[in-house]
């Protein structure tokens, strides 16, 4: 029995057209780093603001790693589309489809190469390169646990270097602001709870405008704190979700994850200022009112 794969035939719009298949994805490159003893693997990705870089916390080794995002090959034919030819047509079409192009390799479900979408060898078929990340950082000041969580600064741009950074937030370890082109520790940020213990968070956010720093996801308390970017230390807001960790009233559960509406003119003009807070079993989505010291703007419960 054959275990070759084919391609789904066209499919009828319901209007007598018949839609073309959509072209395959374009594999530009692939990571060759993500090695080592044991399971190591990405535990997310995000990329830059400007699009320029991705970075990664892989679980096995505990590292940050930075790679830059690799070219995009000429568009096929080496000029724009001539009309009718369906690419420039897929506006409206569902997130993730890409437009076909000459330079990289196209990925079968199981990842493997593969031909051109019309079935005939590809003559600008090319392998893809080797992708090496540019930086690998570890947690500094004796942080040898996992990466909790990381966040880019949202104004962050390339060419201006004193604004590529990011957050790392590792556990039982200061909340450290990373230099991304050395991996080097700008400043750290340091929560204490109600014991007078700094505790490192599990969940570290920017605010839109990157003027603050956003942590959370304590074991002891149900609070944020925030702290000013251009201010590291120990010095920070406290925002309660709770009178205590075990008070009925309140957000109740740990800190999941921080999210922030993105800073342009039209979110600005609906949501001035505000950010959701989710949580662990209790699960739940709070929105907060950001210009006051805990008014719920709405809150979702489990039924």
């Amino acid at each position: 029995m054959s275990t070759s794969r084919s391609r789904p035939p066209p499919t009828d719009d319901g209007d007598g057209h018949v839609a073309p298949p959509r072209p395959r994805r374009i594999l530009l490159s692939r990571s060759v780093d993500i090695c080592g003893p044991g399971e190591n693997f990405p535990k997310g990705c995000a990329f830059s603001p400007d699009g320029l870089c991705v970075l990664t916390a892989t679980a096995h080794d505990n590292s940050l790693r930075l790679y830059n995002t690799p070219p995009l090959p000429p568009a096929a034919g080496g000029g724009a589309p001539e009309e009718g030819d369906g690419e420039g047509e897929g506006e409206g079409e569902e997130e993730g489809d890409e437009k076909d192009g000459g330079g990289g390799a196209e990925i079968d479900g199981d990842g493997e190469a593969s031909p051109d979408p019309q079935g005939a060898p590809s003559s600008s078929f090319s392998a893809p390169s080797p992708w090496r990340s540019a930086l690998v950082s570890t947690p500094s000041g004796g942080c040898r646990d996992a990466v909790r969580s990381y966040s880019w600064y949202p104004l962050m741009n390339s060419s201006i270097p004193s604004t590529c950074m990011f957050l790392s937030a590792t556990r039982d370890c200061p909340l450290h602001l990373v230099d991304a082109y050395d991996g080097a520790v700008r400043g750290s940020y340091r929560p204490y709870n109600g014991l007078d213990e700094m505790e490192g968070p599990g969940v570290a956010a920017f605010s839109p405008d990157g003027e603050r720093v956003f942590a959370s996801g304590f074991r002891t308390d149900r609070t944020i704190h925030v702290f000013r970017t251009d201010r590291p230390g120990r010095d920070s807001d406290v925002l309660r979700l709770g009178r205590t960790r075990r008070s009925k009233d309140g957000q109740k559960g740990r800190i999941s994850t921080l999210a922030f509406p993105p800073l342009d003119a039209a979110a600005a003009a609906a949501h001035p200022a505000v950010f959701a807070v989710g949580t662990y079993s209790p699960g739940s989505i709070y929105v907060y009112d950001d210009r006051t010291a805990g008014g719920v703007v709405m809150g979702g419960d489990p039924a």
